[in-house]
């Protein structure tokens, strides 16, 4: 016992160790296991400190307005967010470095169209080293869906660049869009850019954020129709509705509104969402829309001041709302002079002209007609000739050079001309004045006066009972098209102008214009013609307006021809009735009348609306220039470039304003229509497979949002679970080590030990066994 006492004094330090520290890996199995079972996610710097190697991770974020899809219970650019918002809190917590860009497509197309190709500048976030601090991408998710029409063409070239420029271990690419069949069915361009950034060391990954499209109207269209466009004068305006949804639709309300601008209003109101006086229309009712069909509604607008004014027409929320809505303006002018002159003794195409445009009594056309005689031309200059809205010429002899190079650059500064060209027509004299250098004034070369042949001498494929048939392009002459060449049987035509033949050696095909046919012969030759130079427009007749010629003048289709054509000359010189989104905003004034300095309120649906400051920028002019211009512009493709923050103010569609000061210090509110690009309301959708197809030989992986975001959610950091389970493993072993160290083991006797023992006891007796015992 003593034995055993002082052996026990001896171990038990050793033993009371072993026992401990069979315990402490006990209790470190079983925290291992809780964190394991709990979902620890640890920290990143302290698994950096394991791991060391850095992956770069590009998100790029279709922010396209067919984004703004709400057919889910959020918006598909909200998904979008949600999904970069997961991804950003998984790698907070994930090993190894992390770095972020994100971009949005809206803003990489206007960087890239703005003249500027960094990334860098069109990235929201360029290559940000993540932390735990979750505000790096804050000013991210309080963005929304752009009013911007694009592809992803530009922001993939742009990351591709930012891919290049930033070296790290590894790279996701992740696209976070809607795969709309619009953008996705024929991706060669994408493809193009896709295999550009592809490498060994580049993972592409596409993370769907649409669901399947419920109903979804638009307004693709909304413009007054080209016309004279006068106080006073109802306008005819065209709204075009488009039926992107799966179903068709009935009883669609469409709501018009009209913001009138009257000369009373000195000061825009940012208070408000218009400053204008608002004016609701009846409602208009479309009884059936079917799939993919369009129609057009047309309604009249009355407006007695002068001045510019705004349409809107709307209609009700569904999936895509940013397309229910649009507007345009509608510059009201007093009524203005048009200067008619002809050639001709009795001054008969004088009167036809001005008998159709001004026809006296209550009927109010807009145009003053004032007859000059052929002599007024000699002395013509463009400062004599700006006045006039519209120029008619009827059979004058004779263009000078002169009168050629004013009325040409009249016509290119937006003015109409409409030739009448008859018996006294010198041709030399016109093809030498009027085509001589870059000036465009005739489509092609006068020729020669020829009779338009009989009937019967022409081939039974080109024989025709009327003289006179409509040609490829006849808009002017729209209202009648309807009846068909039966509404143009009554005019008798016997003599006209030709045009030369183009020679097969002529190398002016591309500074020709592109002629359009608006009436022809009954052997096909052109008989009225219209082509633009510039901003401007011509109108050729190659008929004089006498008896001898034609009969046109007294034929009442020559009234709904010479009102279409007057309305078309004036369209030239018209102010723009609307702007996209993403153009400059830009307003020209003339600075003896203005003041340098304006106010621009963007357009909003929820005031108040924040003014911009603006600054004019003096306008180069040539010799001929009048008054000193100046322009006010805010363009939003610079405004990206510099970083400004009210981007996305200019960028909303609706009615602005602008908010002048006249020189007797006055002020002047005028309005800006913003409308969106068509199309992106297409919400049809291609399925994955079909992408993965067009994209082949690219690996690309399709994840749905919803999916990505419950496994990021759920999911703890890969990197420390392979880590836990391997020391999980490791303390599993060192425990087995321990338990078996600890425990107490005999030594196993052999055989020669064991027959010598009993040997032993066999001859020695009871008193020798009890005493081995």
């Amino acid at each position: 016992m003593d034995f055993l006492l002082a052996s026990y004094r001896k171990q038990k330090k050793w033993i009371r160790l072993r026992q401990l520290l069979l315990l402490l890996s006990r209790l470190a199995v079983a925290a291992v296991l809780i964190a394991m079972l709990c979902g620890w996610t640890g920290s990143r710097q302290m698994l950096g400190v394991l791991g060391g190697s850095t992956t770069h991770h590009v998100v790029i974020l279709d922010d396209s307005y067919s984004m703004g899809d709400s057919s889910g219970r959020t918006t598909a650019y909200g998904r979008s967010l949600v999904a970069l918002q997961n991804l950003t809190r998984q790698l907070a917590n994930d090993g190894g470095i992390h770095e972020l860009t994100v971009m949005r497509s809206s803003r990489a197309a206007m960087t890239v169209r703005g003249g500027n190709e960094s990334g860098d500048i069109a990235a929201d976030l360029s290559a940000q080293t993540i932390t735990s601090d979750a505000r790096l991408i804050n000013r991210i998710m309080a963005t929304e869906a752009s009013p911007i029409r694009t592809d992803l063409v530009a922001a993939i070239d742009l990351a591709g660049e930012l891919i290049e420029n930033t070296p790290t271990d590894q790279t996701i690419l992740y696209i976070a869009s809607d795969f709309r069949d619009r953008d996705w069915a024929e991706p060669r361009r994408l493809a193009e850019s896709l295999k550009a950034i592809s490498a060994d060391s580049v993972s592409i990954r596409m993370i769907d954020c649409a669901v399947a499209p419920t109903s979804n109207l638009a307004v693709t269209e909304l413009a007054p129709l080209p016309d004279v466009w006068v106080a006073g004068v109802p306008v005819v305006v065209h709204a075009t509705i488009r039926n992107y949804g799966p179903n068709d639709v009935n009883n669609v309300s469409v709501d018009t509104q009209i913001f009138q601008y009257p000369s009373s209003l000195t000061l825009a109101d940012p208070t408000l969402v218009v400053s204008a006086n608002v004016e609701s229309l009846p409602t208009m009712v479309i009884e059936s829309l079917a799939v993919g069909e369009e129609i057009t509604k047309s309604f009249q607008v009355y407006i007695a001041d002068q001045g510019t004014h705004a349409v809107k027409v709307s209609l009700r929320d569904d999936a895509l709302s940013i397309d229910n809505s649009r507007v345009c303006t509608l510059p009201l002018s007093d009524a203005e002079k048009v200067l008619v002159i002809d050639g001709t003794t009795d001054g008969r195409g004088a009167y036809h002209v001005a008998s159709v445009l001004d026809p006296g009594s209550q009927v109010r056309i807009g145009a003053i007609p004032d007859i000059k005689p052929p002599s007024f031309l000699r002395s013509a200059t463009l400062e004599t000739l700006l006045p006039y809205r519209a120029i008619y010429l009827i059979d004058v002899e004779e263009i000078g050079e002169n009168v050629a190079d004013s009325l040409d650059r009249y016509v290119r500064r937006g003015g109409g001309l409409a030739w009448f060209l008859g018996e006294n027509v010198n041709a030399d004299s016109y093809n030498n004045s009027l085509l001589a250098g870059e000036r465009r004034l005739l489509p092609m070369p006068l020729a020669e006066q020829q009779n338009i042949p009989q009937p019967d001498s022409l081939s039974s494929a080109e024989v025709s009972s009327a003289d006179v048939l409509f040609g490829e392009d006849a808009e002017l002459l729209a209202p009648l098209q309807v009846a068909g060449d039966a509404a143009l049987s009554m005019i008798g035509l016997s003599r006209s102008w030709t045009f030369e033949k183009p020679s097969l050696e002529s190398r002016d095909d591309a500074k020709r214009p592109r002629m359009r046919t608006v009436l022809k012969r009954r052997d096909g030759k052109p008989l009225v013609t219209k082509h633009d130079v510039e901003r401007g427009r011509v109108i050729t007749v190659l008929t004089g307006l006498d008896n001898r010629w034609t009969n046109w003048a007294g034929d009442p289709t020559f009234v709904v021809f010479l009102l279409q054509a007057n309305a078309d000359l004036w369209s030239g010189a018209a102010a723009s009735t609307q702007r996209f989104v993403d153009d400059p905003i830009r307003r020209t004034i003339s600075l003896e009348s203005y003041a340098p300095e304006a106010t621009f309120l963007p357009a909003s649906n929820e005031p108040p609306r924040i003014p911009l400051e603006v600054a004019a920028q003096t306008v180069p002019g040539d010799a001929n220039q009048i008054d000193m211009l100046a322009e006010f512009s805010l363009d939003p493709n610079e405004m990206v470039i510099s970083g400004e923050s009210n981007i996305s103010d200019v960028l909303r569609p609706g009615v602005g304003e602008w908010s002048l000061v006249r020189s007797d210090g006055q002020g002047e509110v005028a309005p800006v229509a913003s409308v969106i690009r068509d199309g992106e309301g297409d919400l049809r959708r291609i399925d994955a497979a079909s992408i993965q197809q067009e994209l082949m030989p690219l690996e690309v992986k399709f994840i749905d949002s919803e999916v990505w975001n419950n496994e990021t959610q759920t999911a703890g950091s890969s990197t420390l679970a392979l880590v836990l389970l391997g020391l999980l493993g490791l303390l599993l072993a060192i425990e087995q080590v321990l338990a078996y160290w600890a425990s107490y083991h005999t030594k196993t006797i052999d055989q020669s030990s064991a027959t010598a023992k009993q040997s032993f006891l066999k001859h020695r007796g009871p008193f020798s066994v009890r005493a081995a015992r």
